[in-house]
């Protein structure tokens, strides 16, 4: 579930501080809360690193976070700010309010250069990226056994794409023009609730359905069990045109036999929560958090599905939407561009 919304209005900055997440196996649904220790060089004060609400993905990925930094010998307490969106974490990092926040690719890279939704409040120069996480993934699903192999297969087809204003009507305009379509040469455009819409793909009442999903997702896996569903993949080509239609996005492979039947490795684009700081931030603090995660990368793998599939070049991808902060690269091994 994507921290942002397609409203671009600003919401409050914060609104209410819990504790970190316990445990690792939280769904994204529910979030039990308690406080941790947090071992910072040279800090006694408490960090706090702002996510998503809590039933979202990025509540339980701050508080993973913390977690991971917890074993240091300067303990610190460490704990979670719920935001209502990215524009409000955007909003507490430039404010001071909060020193470290989760925000969307786009919202980020926009954010960045004063364009799109921040076109008048001019780019906020101060951000600085420290990692990137998991891929909300914009994809495509259509029976294995069906005549449907390829976006421009989608001509003439049943697809669901969502409302014009969502994140999957978005794509999938941006998708069908990929291969020369639009919306008007599909046999029909219909908008119901995505869960909706694989049980009629299942029940061969539509023939395929946009979906933005941290894969794998349980409830396509187990549509991919009963009804035999898949993925399309984009060609490379496709790729290189999502992505410059698309600011913000990164291109991302869903392995193979990640659903039943899926034989092939499929390309595609996504979003994914980058944690930003600013440039005021204290570079040792900034290190010791950053090192923390990449060291634990197997158990940030562990606490949560949609971490699974988590890697260091998910990490350093966070230099894609907004410089780095420096003290980050050099934990990442990686070089920042001012």
């Amino acid at each position: 579930m994507r921290d942002g919304m397609i409203n671009l209005k600003s919401m409050a900055a914060a609104l209410f501080l819990g504790l970190v997440l316990t445990g690792g196996t939280a769904s994204a649904q529910t979030a039990n809360t308690s406080s941790i220790e947090l071992s910072l060089p040279g800090s006694q004060e408490r960090l706090l690193i702002g996510g998503g609400l809590p039933f979202g993905l990025y509540f339980p990925l701050a508080g993973t976070l913390c977690r991971l930094v917890e074993t240091a010998d300067e303990p610190a307490l460490c704990a979670v700010a719920t935001l209502a969106d990215s524009d409000a974490a955007i909003a507490a990092l430039q404010d001071g309010s909060l020193p470290f926040a989760l925000v969307q690719s786009d919202w980020l890279y926009h954010a960045v250069r004063g364009s799109s939704r921040y076109q008048e409040t001019g780019p906020a120069e101060g951000l600085r990226a420290v990692a990137a996480f998991y891929t909300e993934a914009f994809t495509v699903f259509a029976k294995a056994t069906g005549p449907i192999s390829k976006i421009s297969d989608l001509k003439g087809k049943r697809v669901s794409v969502g409302a014009d204003t969502s994140y999957r009507g978005i794509l999938a305009n941006v998708a069908l023009a990929t291969a020369g379509l639009e919306r008007d040469d599909l046999a029909e455009a219909s908008a119901e609730p995505v869960v909706t819409a694989i049980e009629r793909l299942c029940d061969g009442q539509t023939d395929a359905v946009v979906v933005m999903a941290v894969h794998p997702a349980e409830y396509l896996t187990a549509a991919g069990r009963r009804c035999g569903i898949t993925p399309l993949s984009f060609s490379d080509s496709e790729v290189a045109d999502l992505l410059g239609d698309l600011p913000g996005y990164a291109s991302v492979v869903i392995p193979a036999r990640t659903y039943p039947g899926q034989a092939v490795p499929v390309k595609t684009v996504g979003l994914r929560p980058v944690l930003v700081t600013t440039v005021d931030a204290d570079d040792a603090v900034v290190g010791a958090l950053t090192t923390a995660i990449a060291r634990g990368l197997t158990r940030l793998n562990e606490a949560h599905p949609a971490f699974s599939t988590i890697r260091i070049e998910d990490l350093t991808s966070a230099s894609l939407f907004a410089p780095m902060n420096p003290a980050a690269a050099r934990a990442l091994g990686i070089t920042a561009q001012q």
